[in-house]
């Protein structure tokens, strides 16, 4: 489709989505301590980090402008803490303040420039080195055993807020996430895009070649040759501790280089560009398309259902949204577009196609059952969600707005 083509189909697609661009409007808020106009999907009118990366491709598709993607990262840049930290939700509480805001602000910053032409507001004297600060306390204070890789703090953290097996509670920090390791992959890339608009070609390359060893050490580290599936790793392997909490603590060992739960996260290594073609295939037949595991009959359930903790309801000690027999549409979306770079492009379709049709039958809602497809969560939502209508328009466009070529 050529690009006039292309222009016109995107203009019908947002006449048609009227309604959600009014509901959207819903989540335009002021941040008290910036006075910056922001959006969030959220009616509590919390600002999330992640969510504020698919949130921001919605609002491209709608025509909305730049403001308030930019006024997002900055809020979170103004937050910023004299260590780089930033805690991962404005307004924070006594539980997100220790977590570091995810890996996706240089992202959103690439996002921006691409599509609206604006590089003032992040490539500045003022802006631009506490973005890289941001990125540095990331690779060097959130990698405690010095492997090479990173550690969340919590489930909630990783924002799968109740895959406690995998991550724990709050501030146990002892999972490599795989989820988290190849957004820093792809963190790095897009912050060495910026490091060349800025005129800096040395720190470009040396972040270039920080985001080609983080995805070596996905691979030689977090890959299991056996399952063929990439894990979560234990950075406290070695060490000899007792767990608090019941249920996952007896898994994760000293022994246990890996934390052998399989979730959806595993597939950011398809999104990242980090699984070898080979890991990609043995990922996408052996487990994306086995029905008992990811391929629900409204796909791709969060957990894989031979999980013992793959459960449609909430357990008691389960904390924040479902993320274990629930569908998830930035997850999906993820998947979608690692499924197409690496040439599986008709399964990508069929994942297209199921997506958008579970959001058009449920309607716009935080996330959905894996099982029957029922919408649950926040009713209505208009945050990350949305992104399901554009599905068709990024088919029929063979468009990546999330390409960091």
């Amino acid at each position: 489709m050529n690009s006039q083509m292309a222009d016109t189909a995107l203009q019908e697609l947002r006449t048609a989505l009227n309604e959600e661009d009014a509901l959207m409007k819903r989540g335009i808020f002021t941040d008290a301590d910036t006075g910056r106009e922001y959006f969030t999907g959220y009616a509590y009118e919390t600002l999330y980090d992640w969510d504020q990366y698919f949130e921001s491709i919605v609002q491209i598709y709608m025509g909305w402008p730049s403001t308030y993607i930019k006024n997002g990262v900055t809020i979170f840049l103004d937050h910023q803490q004299p260590s780089g930290l930033i805690s991962r939700s404005v307004p924070s509480n006594e539980y997100h303040g220790p977590e570091h805001v995810k890996p996706f602000l240089s992202q959103i910053a690439i996002l921006v420039a691409r599509f609206y032409g604006e590089t003032d507001w992040i490539l500045n004297d003022h802006t631009f080195p506490r973005l890289q600060a941001y990125i540095d306390y990331w690779l060097h204070k959130m990698d405690g055993n010095g492997d090479g890789l990173s550690e969340w703090m919590s489930a909630p953290h990783t924002g799968m807020d109740n895959q406690h097996e995998r991550a724990g509670y709050w501030l146990d920090r002892f999972s490599e996430g795989v989820d988290l390791n190849c957004y820093l992959v792809r963190e790095c890339r897009a912050f060495a895009q910026l490091a060349s608009r800025y005129g800096n070609e040395a720190l470009a390359a040396e972040y270039v070649a920080a985001a080609d060893a983080r995805a070596q050490r996905i691979r030689e580290l977090l890959w299991d040759e056996v399952d063929g599936f990439f894990y979560d790793g234990n950075a406290r392997f070695g060490e000899a501790f007792k767990s608090p909490k019941a249920g996952w603590g007896a898994m994760n060992t000293a022994n246990e280089r890996l934390i052998r739960v399989k979730s959806v996260a595993a597939f950011t290594t398809l999104w990242a560009g980090v699984a070898t073609q080979q890991q990609a295939h043995r990922m996408v037949v052996e487990h994306l398309l086995n029905p008992r595991e990811f391929w629900t009959p409204y796909p791709i359930a969060a957990l894989a259902k031979s999980e013992r903790w793959y459960s449609r309801d909430h357990m008691p000690a389960d904390m924040g949204c479902g993320w274990r027999a629930q569908t998830w549409i930035p997850t999906n979306y993820m998947v979608y577009r690692g499924l197409r770079s690496y040439g599986y492009r008709e399964i990508a379709s069929v994942l297209a196609h199921y997506t958008h049709a579970l959001v058009k039958g449920a309607g716009n809602r935080e996330y959905y059952d894996a099982e029957t497809g029922e919408g649950l969560g926040l009713d209505p939502f208009w945050g990350w969600s949305l992104l399901a209508h554009f599905l068709p328009y990024e088919e029929q466009t063979d468009r990546d707005i999330t390409a960091l070529d």
